[in-house]
C-alpha cells in the first residue's frame, strides 16, 4: 500500500515539474513552463515523510504487541480492564475454567500465566513514539504548502482549459496525478492513525495483564492516532 501511495505522490512531483504553466503568461501550449523545483521537491518531502510515519507506526503495533498481549487477547482480558483486580479475576476465571491450558500449559496453571506475560519494553516505545510524533509534526508543517501548490496548480490548469491552452487529455492527466497523490497522503495518515489504535489497545491489554508505568504510553498512542486524524481532516478528496 505504501508502495502505491509512494508512486501516486512521486508521479505527481514529476507532473508538477514537467507540466506546470505559469499565470503570469498569455495561456498558450508553447509557453508553458515548469513550477520552480523548490516547489515540487514538497511533494516528495512529504511523500517520504508519510512513507516513514507509516513505518513508524508499524514499529508501534510491533513493538506493543509481546506474549502478555496474546495471552491477554485469549483469556478476553482487553482495554476495559484496565485496572490490577480487574486482570486478576481475567486470570483468575480463565484458570479456574481451563481455559489456561490452551495457551501455556494447564499443569502450571496461574503461577506460569504469570511467568509468560512478557513485559512490553517501554524504552523502545518511547523511543518510537516520540520519533512518530515528531515525523507528524513535521507533515503538519509541510501539508499547508503542499495543499496550497496543489490548488495552486489546479487553479491554472483551470485556466488553462478555458483558454484552449490545454487539452482535455492533458488536463485530465494533470488533474489525475493531484487527484490520486491527495488520496493517497490522506489514507496514509488514516493507515497511522489506525495502528496507533491497535497500538494502544495492545497496552492497554498489557496493562491488564499487570504490568506497570505504561499510562503515558497509551496516552501517546492515542494522540498520534488523534493528531494523524486532526491532519487528514485537512485534506479535501477531489
Amino acid at each position: 500500500m505504501i508502495t502505491l501511495k509512494h508512486t501516486a505522490l512521486s508521479v505527481l512531483a514529476l507532473t508538477a515539474l514537467s507540466a506546470c504553466g505559469s499565470i503570469h503568461e498569455s495561456p498558450t501550449r508553447s509557453q508553458a513552463t515548469p513550477m520552480a523545483f523548490a516547489a515540487s521537491s514538497q511533494y516528495a518531502e512529504i511523500d517520504a515523510q508519510a512513507a516513514s510515519l507509516n513505518r513508524m507506526a508499524d514499529e508501534l503495533v510491533r513493538k506493543s504487541t509481546g506474549k502478555g498481549a496474546v495471552i491477554g487477547a485469549s483469556l478476553g482480558c482487553g482495554l476495559g480492564l484496565i485496572s490490577a483486580s480487574s486482570a486478576q479475576k481475567c486470570v483468575t476465571g480463565a484458570v479456574a475454567g481451563g481455559v489456561v491450558g490452551a495457551v501455556v500449559g494447564h499443569e502450571h496453571g496461574k503461577r506460569k500465566v504469570a511467568a509468560r506475560v512478557a513485559q512490553v519494553s517501554k524504552q523502545e516505545l518511547s523511543n518510537t513514539l516520540l520519533d512518530a510524533g515528531k515525523q507528524l509534526s513535521e507533515i503538519k508543517q509541510t501539508l499547508p504548502q503542499v495543499l496550497a501548490q496543489q490548488n495552486a496548480e489546479l487553479a491554472r490548469l483551470k485556466q488553462q482549459k478555458a483558454a484552449n491552452a490545454l487539452s482535455q487529455e492533458e488536463y485530465d492527466a494533470r488533474f489525475n496525478a493531484i487527484r490520486d497523490a491527495r488520496a493517497a497522503l490522506a489514507a496514509a495518515l488514516s493507515e497511522s492513525a489506525d495502528k496507533a489504535r491497535v497500538s494502544a489497545d495492545n497496552l492497554g491489554t498489557a496493562a491488564s495483564q499487570g504490568q506497570s508505568g505504561l499510562m503515558w504510553h497509551i496516552g501517546e498512542a492515542k494522540r498520534l492516532e488523534d493528531d494523524s486524524m486532526s491532519t487528514r481532516s485537512q485534506i479535501t478528496l477531489l
